[in-house]
């Protein structure tokens, strides 16, 4: 079941968000996340969503929608995230929660998401592009990790009108 987060939420959300950091393989994050630091996501409503995927009671992935700017031109872009515990990834649930992501961007009147997607990470790239998103075009050396630049793969996704 996809669903909105809520406070019970934060600590599972903070778990599998720090298994994502530890694998090097999605973020250039580097500190580990509490349930308070996903609690302060939760505080901006409603326009910035956070869905959970949960089974069986147990929160297996979430997605979110954060800023991707805060200029008032870019008020219905978005940057979308989904991460999904490694014990239950290949089996739909970051295709679910994107999907729902999507739909849930629409509803609020946003008209792109955007993501940066890390080169090596082939999983995501299948997945985004399963849901109808589309490669725009690649940033070279954009940060570091460990002190190795990476590269990130651009992707975007624009929305029906609702």
């Amino acid at each position: 079941m996809i669903r909105p987060a809520g406070e019970p939420d934060t600590q599972a959300i903070a778990d599998i968000y720090n298994e994502g950091i530890a694998t090097r393989l999605a973020t250039f994050e580097t500190e580990a996340r509490s349930a308070a630091d996903i609690a302060a996501w939760l505080v901006a409503g409603e326009r910035l969503p956070t869905l959970v995927a949960e089974e069986d009671g147990a929160v297996l992935g979430w997605a979110r929608v954060s800023a991707y700017s805060d200029r008032p031109a870019y008020a219905g872009v978005g940057e979308a995230s989904v991460y999904v515990t490694e014990s239950a990834r290949g089996r739909g649930l970051g295709r679910a929660l994107l999907e729902e992501l999507q739909e849930s961007a629409r509803r609020l009147g946003y008209w792109k998401l955007v993501g940066k997607l890390f080169t090596a990470n082939a999983a995501s790239a299948g997945m985004v592009r399963s849901c109808g998103w589309r490669e725009v075009g690649m940033h070279h050396k954009h940060s570091r990790l460990d002190g190795e630049w990476r590269d990130v793969l651009l992707v975007e996704r624009v929305l029906e009108p609702g």
